[in-house]
């Protein structure tokens, strides 16, 4: 487990998590904490430690998560 560590600019989430975790999948899923089924992997965010992505403000809520694969 680790800590990731976000940032808002621009209409722009920033998300960073140490780099000994590489190779670790980033998650994210908008249906709620309590739907354990939901969960996607971010595309390309094995192969680094810093991921923007772009505020969706349609979606109310995005919550992430790091997986060990």
């Amino acid at each position: 487990m680790t800590n990731l560590v976000f940032r808002v600019t621009n209409g722009q989430l920033t998300l960073s998590w140490p780099a000994d975790h590489i190779g670790w999948h980033l998650q994210v899923q908008t249906n709620g904490l309590n739907s354990t089924s939901a969960w996607v992997n971010l595309p390309g965010a094995e192969s680094t430690n810093l991921v923007s992505v772009p505020v969706n403000a349609t979606n109310r809520s995005a919550f992430y998560r790091m997986a060990y694969p």
